[in-house]
């Protein structure tokens, strides 16, 4: 088993562009290498947490609850992603360029493709489940919140994934108190906090594609580590008996980027049909690292630093507070509850410096031992937890995926902290525009 291990581990090294002896493999190969769907990034299933809650300091109990979520599992994201791989299939077997793995994969797709026909983007049961779950644990664990029964305000992107999974939390909430008042809603007024870089407020354009704050330079530094650590062509002459053909009518990397997508968004569905075996985990492990440097530079603090996009993630966590600020002093309210995507945690977390998601990387290989987009699978969640004394005295924790990640602060202070970096992103976002 050690010798299996070793031989693991310089593998991966190897295939990903390391030293096997200048440098410790970074945490996330590690985890790869022992659970290959860690490798599924923003794809990966929901780690339900294995322990309770931290215990509030001796004489506070939980009063209110602020709460943003991903949408739970889906499809792939678009369904030019499914359409695309059947034509290319039909077409290599009328062309005659697969091997015959090649044409094994084929066939599984091609009767594999009615069951994603249509679907790309939908909520699957699995997602349903999640945000069930998490909001089942959200009531047993602070059941102080709700026993008074007071408004629960839920809110959503315009996303059917994202309404459909405020539905399934709600529903969880509802079955244990059935006089809970919950409003749900959904609305474009409240896009840029959702969703921000899908709004057409101000400063949304800062995150279009990620791309205006700092031009083209970090593509050419995609490209250049997507070279090293995906070779393409040595992977596809499993599948392919003529790679220039692969070249012309789709890519080659493109092409192993669109199995890894398949492979990794078929399991967050009910489909009886599974695609685990296109890849190692050697292989899994370049493809998270090229994956999660996107992330980095789209939506973290990118290349050299230059990345603004994740300012707008001010919008967020202005209303936040601000609601925040509001229902503790009427009392009414108890929880509010948002439904949104990946993009504003990661962002969230980087605009506050969250576990040193904000921390720069020197060079585009650097990025996979300081930055990891895996911490926001499907259903991650934020929450805000708000404990109050008989003194009146507020203290409040965050939370990700349900595992505390600040100790308690003083409801005071972290306010203070919050309206001054709103404050500096509006500002930096000015000066930037």
């Amino acid at each position: 088993m050690k010798q299996t291990r070793i031989a693991l581990l310089l593998a991966c090294a190897l295939f990903t562009g390391i030293s096997a002896g200048a440098q410790e493999l970074p945490a996330a190969f590690e985890r790869i290498l022992s659970d290959p769907e860690y490798a599924y990034l923003e794809y990966r299933d929901y780690p339900v947490p294995d322990c309770k809650p931290s215990a509030p300091p001796k004489g506070y109990k939980p009063v209110y609850i602020s709460h943003y979520s991903r949408h739970g599992s889906r499809y792939n994201y678009i369904q030019s992603s499914y359409d695309n791989l059947k034509a290319l299939f039909e077409k290599a077997i009328a062309a005659d360029v697969l091997t015959g793995d090649g044409k094994a994969l084929a066939r599984k797709y091609l009767e594999a493709f009615p069951y994603f026909d249509l679907h790309a983007g939908d909520l699957t049961r699995k997602g349903w489940d999640q945000h069930y779950g998490i909001g089942k644990r959200m009531y047993q664990n602070y059941r102080e919140v709700f026993r008074k029964r007071p408004v629960t305000d839920a809110r959503a992107s315009t996303i059917p994934r994202s309404i459909m999974s405020m539905v399934a939390f709600c529903d969880a909430l509802e079955e244990r108190d059935s006089k809970l008042q919950i409003t749900k809603q959904t609305s474009e007024s409240w896009l840029h906090i959702m969703n921000p870089h899908h709004s057409t407020k101000p400063f949304a354009e800062l995150a279009k594609d990620g791309k205006k704050a700092y031009g083209k330079e970090w593509e050419a530094e995609m490209k250049a580590l997507q070279a090293k650590i995906i070779p393409a062509k040595e992977y596809l002459k499993k599948y392919f008996t003529d790679l220039d053909w692969v070249k012309r009518n789709f890519g080659l990397t493109k092409l192993e980027v669109e199995l890894y997508r398949l492979m990794i968004s078929t399991e967050c569905t009910d489909v009886p049909y599974h695609f685990t075996e296109l890849f190692t985990p050697e292989e899994l492990c370049g493809l998270w690292e090229w994956s999660n440097l996107l992330y980095y530079n789209k939506w973290g603090p990118g290349h050299n630093g230059l990345n603004h996009s994740f300012y707008i993630a001010a919008y967020l966590l202005e209303d936040i507070l601000d609601k925040a600020e509001e229902d503790l002093a009427d009392g009414r309210t108890g929880a509010r509850l948002r439904f949104g995507h990946d993009t504003p945690i990661g962002m969230l977390l980087t605009l506050l410096d969250m576990d040193g998601w904000n921390k720069g990387a020197e060079h585009p290989e650097d990025v996979k031992y300081i930055y990891d987009f895996s911490n926001v699978p499907m259903a991650a969640n934020l929450q805000l937890i708000f404990y109050r004394n008989r003194k009146g005295d507020t203290l409040v924790k965050m939370m990700l995926n349900e595992k505390d990640i600040t100790p308690y602060y003083r409801w005071e202070d972290f306010l203070a902290k919050g309206r001054a970096t709103v404050a500096s992103a509006k500002q930096k976002m000015e000066e930037y525009l």
